[in-house]
C-alpha cells in the first residue's frame, strides 16, 4: 500500500493542506485522507478553482474526492464538524471515526477562550482543556450518544469542573449559563454520529493513504504541559503506528523558505521580505502572524531525527515569495516546489 505522511517541519502554517491536496488530486486511484493528530485547531488552507478553502475537521484532500478517517490521536469537535460539513463543496462519501477519540465540549472551548484573553498562544478550540479535563471526566462518544439519560448530566459535570477550577467572567456568563447550549451541543453530537462510521473501513478499498498531520515539528509534545506547544506528536511516529513494514511509505516534510509563527512563544522575528501572508487566516486567540529566517541546516537536523532512516521528500511552499530553491537543493536530494497559487 502506498502511504504518504504529510508533516509540518516548523511551527505549523507551512502549507500541509496544499501538499495534501496536490497528492490527492494526482493519486492513481482512491485516497483515504487520515487526520493523524491534534484536533480542529488546525487550519489548512488551499486555493482551488472554486476559491480559497480552509479545512479544520476534514482532510484537505476532501475537495478532490478523498474519504476521511479520524485516527485515535485526533480530538473530535462536534460543533466544528457540523459547521464545516455544511459548508463543504465536496463532501466525503465516507467519514470514518476511531471509537477511542477524545471529544471537545463547548465548556472546554469556552474555558480555553477565557484563559487566552490575556495571552495569544492558542486557537481557542479547547484542545489542552479537553485533554486535562478528560483525565478526570471522560466518557466514550458512542456511549454518550446511545445513553440519553447521561447526556445532560455528563455535560453539567464538565461545567461544574470548570466552575471549581476557574472564575467565569461576567461577559461570558450569558453563554455559559445558556439553557440552549447543552441542547444545541447534543444535536451537534447526534449529527456527527450520524455522518461518521466506526466500522467498515478496509484498507484494500483504497489505493493510497495520505496522513495529514497537524501543527509542526517545533510545536511537538514535549511531555510537559506547555501553553505554547501542542499536546500531540507532530512528526511521523503516530502515523507509522498505523502502517506496516510492507507499506510503501514516503515522509513529506513541508516548509516555507522562511519561518512563521502565531502569537506568543519563543520566536526571533526578522526581515525575510514578506510582510503579509496570503493563505493564513487571522485567529484572535493566536494573535499576530510573525516572520523569521529559516536555518536550512537546523531544518535538516529536525527532519533526519524525525524520519529515522525512512525515505523523505521536501515540500517547499511559497517559493513565489522568497527564492531559496537552489539553497534547498544543495542540502536535500528531493525538493518539490510550490507557490501560493492554485493546486497544480
Amino acid at each position: 500500500m502506498k502511504a504518504r505522511i504529510i508533516i509540518g517541519a516548523n511551527y505549523g502554517d507551512e502549507g500541509k493542506g496544499t501538499v495534501t491536496a496536490h497528492y490527492t488530486k494526482h493519486a492513481e486511484g482512491k485516497v483515504l485522507n487520515i487526520l493523524t493528530n491534534g484536533g480542529s485547531q488546525r487550519g489548512h488552507s488551499i486555493l482551488t478553482e472554486d476559491g480559497s478553502m480552509t479545512f479544520q475537521h476534514f482532510g484537505s484532500g476532501t475537495y478532490y474526492g478523498a474519504d476521511n478517517y479520524y485516527s485515535s490521536f485526533l480530538i473530535l469537535n462536534p460543533m466544528q464538524f457540523v459547521r464545516e460539513y455544511n459548508s463543504l463543496i465536496v463532501k466525503p462519501k465516507h467519514i470514518y471515526r476511531n471509537v477511542n477519540c477524545l471529544w471537545t465540549t463547548p465548556y472546554d472551548s469556552i474555558a480555553n477562550h477565557i484563559s487566552e484573553e490575556h495571552r495569544h498562544a492558542s486557537c481557542c478550540m479547547g484542545i489542552w482543556n479537553t485533554i486535562r479535563r478528560s483525565k478526570s471526566i471522560k466518557l466514550n462518544f458512542d456511549t454518550f450518544i446511545k445513553t440519553n439519560s447521561v447526556q445532560e448530566m455528563y455535560l453539567r459535570t464538565i461545567k461544574r469542573f470548570y466552575e471549581k477550577e476557574m472564575f467565569i467572567p461576567d461577559d461570558w456568563k450569558d453563554i455559559w449559563e445558556s439553557k440552549y447550549l447543552i441542547s444545541h451541543f447534543i444535536n451537534d453530537c447526534i449529527f456527527m454520529y450520524r455522518h461518521t462510521e466506526t466500522s467498515g473501513l478496509t484498507r484494500t478499498n483504497y489505493d493510497e493513504l495520505i496522513f495529514e498531520n497537524g501543527q509542526g515539528l517545533l510545536l511537538g509534545d514535549t511531555g510537559k504541559d506547555e501553553y505554547d506547544k501542542t499536546p500531540s506528536c507532530t512528526g511521523a511516529k503516530d502515523a507509522l503506528c498505523m502502517l506496516t513494514e510492507d507499506d510503501d511509505i514516503t515522509l513529506h516534510y513541508v516548509t516555507r523558505p522562511y519561518l512563521t509563527r502565531h502569537g506568543d512563544g519563543f520566536f526571533i522575528e526578522d526581515n525575510v521580505g514578506v510582510t503579509e501572508d496570503r493563505t493564513n487566516h487571522y485567529n484572535e486567540g493566536q494573535g499576530e502572524f510573525k516572520f523569521g529566517k529559516l536555518d536550512i541546516n537546523d531544518l535538516k537536523d529536525r527532519i533526519i531525527n524525525d524520519s529515522n532512516g525512512l525515505k523523505f521528500e521536501i515540500e517547499l511552499t511559497h517559493c513565489d515569495e522568497v527564492d531559496r530553491v537552489s539553497s534547498f537543493k544543495k542540502v536535500f536530494d528531493k525538493v518539490n516546489i510550490y507557490d501560493s497559487a492554485l493546486i497544480k
